[in-house]
């Protein structure tokens, strides 16, 4: 075992992912497009071929960084960001994170799905038998015109956790021809704090500075840059500005790499974020840290705000919050009285609490109070850039196609809101102005409706690069929707754990093994475009994302609406008018590179551009007051949303439900990005599961040996609703009375010799431990907690 675990990548992969590449945070990589580490003869000779894909290691379809992979003998053996296209701090930069450097290892992955299978059992035994592509697609097609003949093409929903261009663009275009609004938005990802932000400070506004050289304060809360975007310029410049001199707050309950540099760090209890962010607005306001010309000109209803956020003392948030009064006195002076200040908040926080609407909210107007809104180093306020030089054009998605119901014509909704089964934001809220592509349903609730029956049940549902155990909680009753379903389609590159219940089960290729995705990246000095050419045939009888909906759109007839299934006229389609053809970005190993040669630069902005800023919100002004949203209906229809910011708390706190703590003592958490996987993806890759070999949860050590268990000791953690196994890590890091886990097991690392774990009770993912009553999600936006109460004790892994 030990052997086969030393591997050639493992001292580097170690550095990348303790420190997120030491070029990644320091930015001191040799900046010389010239430089090759491969050996160029070798190139120049044909022994070793170069072609570009945009690395996939962050999700399916994402095009952040681009990359140059060496082939060899038919064989890739090699990738390396591509210092042309203007990755991490900029051109010249080859870094790449941990998974970037990982990404061979995708393809020739032993336990890839390569067949497409039918099931033969019941739902969840897990019996199946090979098929043909052909038959799945057309037994799925069958399905989709059955439920049209019965007047519910409604009744398909479509499972998209994070937004990715297949589903996004392709599967938009598809279910607009047909005619279903149920694009199921996992409720926990970026969509979520924007809406926040455009309902209290505006789409165009930005807590977060564009021009972070003139920052003076940055505040990190919730956020997670150094997991979430290592290669992508976050970290290397925050670490930067940090050695200018730049103040820098860390608000999480688990230290991480930039906690290191922080001045002051917060361990705040999980899902409390509300009653902090309350008590930053009490002291400002009291103590008159506040804009008071912002304030008057360009705040609606400040006073009453002002008066609201009395009753939120520090001492109140510190019961909240397990921090000190006095720290978060202290901590809401700095952010009242330095200026420019900037505030960079996450998942941790506005996606994943269940009143994250509030939270997101309150911090936003946090930013604007203080006028740090559209200044230099404060939010937004980020330098315009010179227009791009190739111009392309996104798939149009149809959007014109999706039928107007009746529902949707008496309450004045967009087309197909009014069919929603069950609304991610409030049905009032979406439309053209706020949607990000269209119409969503919250991905939980709108499996629940399987077994709810209500407003209808879904009765068809595509699992398309979505496992549905590991991208919303509670599995356990992920299952039973799942028995229920009438059909059910995975499309995946690996057997994941909601396979056993599918009805046909069909192998996706990765994205190295199709060519059929480009993008852009433009930059002052000229505008890179890349392909993603084909690294590798498609392993199996494995198909593109792409061409699966292709091949559905014809089998349903639509043909003329998706280029008689052709993906090359598609990409052709977006191209025209660029002066690229489809065939010189095919031909072009590294991308094509225009430079400019205009002289242009980035130039200052209109700062403090607020008229423009502040348009779409009620009367121009920021929304202290919040009649946007305030006395309309919620997403659930079942009561009004409030004018001013609340706090909740989550459903199990040690504050919120003593009467548990007792049974519960501890808080439990788990971390959203991290960066040695993709969400629950990528942990059957042999070089990134050496570095975390066993399903981890970390613990203080004083706890631990509170309950005797040792650093690598197997331990059971139970909540009030259901239990896992995870193995025990020291870390001095975080609070005695919180663990941090991470989510998402299911696959096995064969060359490792490393299991897979289950994901319902007794296995090893924390979202059976969450508190999923539908009651308690937040009523704006739909999020939910990924925190709650629970007890641990000593066992063994293989124990029940």
């Amino acid at each position: 075992m030990t052997e086969k675990k030393s591997l050639t990548r493992r001292t580097f992969l170690q550095g990348t992912a303790a420190l997120g590449a030491l070029a990644a945070l320091t930015g001191c990589t040799s900046s010389s497009l010239e430089e090759a580490p491969v050996n160029q003869e070798a190139i120049d000779g044909g022994e070793v071929e170069v072609r570009h894909a945009w690395c996939q290691m962050c999700g399916p379809a994402r095009t952040s960084c681009s990359t140059l992979c060496y082939i060899k003998d038919g064989r890739w053996v090699n990738v390396e960001g591509n210092p042309a296209a203007g990755n991490n701090w900029g051109r010249g930069s080859r870094s790449l994170c941990a998974k970037g450097q990982a990404a061979m290892q995708t393809i020739y992955d032993p336990t890839r799905l390569l067949y497409p299978m039918k099931r033969v059992g019941e739902k969840g035994e897990g019996k199946f038998e090979r098929c043909t592509w052909d038959e799945g697609i057309q037994a799925f097609a069958d399905k989709l015109k059955e439920l049209a003949d019965d007047g519910m093409p409604q009744a398909l929903g479509m499972l998209s956790p994070q937004f990715w261009p297949v589903l996004a663009q392709m599967g938009r275009r598809f279910m607009n021809v047909y005619g279903t609004p149920n694009y199921m938005h996992s409720a926990i990802c970026a969509s979520q704090r924007a809406a926040s932000k455009r309902i209290s400070i505006g789409p165009k506004a930005d807590c977060a500075p564009k021009q972070m050289d003139k920052t003076e304060l940055l505040v990190i809360w919730g956020a997670n840059p150094e997991n979430s975007a290592v290669n992508q310029g976050q970290p290397a410049n925050i670490v930067k500005q940090k050695a200018r001199g730049m103040k820098l707050i860390d608000i999480r309950p688990m230290m991480d790499q930039l906690t290191s540099k922080a001045d002051i760090w917060l361990p705040i209890r999980p899902g409390t974020d509300g009653a902090l962010a309350l008590a930053f607005l009490n002291v400002i306001i009291g103590e008159d840290l506040y804009d008071h010309d912002f304030a008057e000109n360009w705040c609606n209803g400040f006073d009453k705000l002002a008066e609201h956020v009395k009753q939120f003392s520090p001492e109140w948030a510190a019961e909240k919050t397990g921090l000190d009064a006095e720290q978060i006195r202290t901590v809401a002076r700095i952010m009242g009285t330095t200026k420019p200040m900037g505030i960079l908040y996450g998942n941790g926080i506005g996606d994943q609490q269940n009143d994250g609407n509030w939270e997101c909210v309150s911090i936003c107007l946090i930013e604007a109070i203080t006028g740090n809104l559209d200044v230099p180093g404060g939010g937004g306020a980020g330098k315009v850039a010179p227009p791009p030089l190739v111009k392309t054009s996104a798939i149009d998605i149809l959007t014109d196609r999706m039928p107007e119901s009746d529902i949707d014509k008496e309450n004045g909704f967009a087309p197909g809101v009014g069919n929603l089964v069950a609304p991610e934001f409030p049905r009032w809220y979406q439309g053209p102005k706020t949607w990000e592509s269209g119409g969503s349903t919250a991905y939980y609730k709108g499996l629940m409706s399987i077994l709810s029956e209500e407003p209808y049940p879904l009765r068809a549902v595509l699992g398309q690069g979505s496992n549905p155990f590991g991208a919303t909680r509670q599995p356990k009753n992920v299952a039973e929707a799942l028995k229920k379903l009438e059909f059910y389609v995975v499309v995946d590159t690996h057997w994941n754990s909601s396979c056993d219940y599918a009805d046909y089960v069909l192998p996706a290729c990765s994205h190295y093994e199709a060519g059929q995705q480009f993008a852009t990246k433009n930059s002052p000095a000229g505008t890179f475009i890349g392909m993603n050419q084909q690294i590798q045939e498609p392993m199996g009888e494995s198909r593109s994302d792409w061409d699966f909906l292709l091949d559905l759109a014809v089998a349903m007839g639509y043909g003329d609406d998706f280029w008689g299934g052709d993906m090359d006229e598609c990409l052709r389609e977006q191209l025209a008018g660029s002066g690229i053809t489809l065939e010189q970005l095919r031909e072009a190993n590294g991308g094509i590179f225009v430079e400019r040669t205009d002289g242009a630069k980035p130039t200052d902005p209109v700062y403090q551009n607020y008229g423009e800023l502040f348009a779409m919100l009620p009367n121009g002004k920021v929304q202290c007051y919040n009649e946007w949203i305030g006395g309309k209906p919620n997403c659930m229809e079942t009561g009004e949303l409030g004018f001013l910011p609340e706090y909740s708390g989550p459903p199990e706190g040690i504050a919120e439900t003593p009467d548990l703590v007792e049974e519960y003592p501890l808080i439990i958490s788990d971390v959203h990005a991290y960066r040695l996987c993709e969400h629950s993806y990528y942990v059957s890759i042999p070089y990134l599961r050496e570095l975390q070999p066993y399903p981890w949860v970390r613990i203080n050590p004083a706890t631990a040996k509170k309950y005797g268990i040792a650093d690598g000791d197997w331990v059971k953690i139970e909540s009030p609703y259901g239990w896992c196994k995870l193995q025990a890590q020291y870390f001095e890091g975080i609070s005695p009375e919180v663990l941090m886990a991470r989510r998402g097991w299911w696959q096995s690392c064969e060359e490792l010799g490393l299991p897979g774990y289950g994901s319902l009770d007794g296995g090893a993912d924390t979202t059976v431990l969450y508190n999923t009553d539908i009651e308690k999600f937040d009523p704006f936006h739909s999020s939910m907690a990924k925190q709650t109460l629970v007890k641990i004790s000593k066992t063994e892994e293989g124990e029940e």
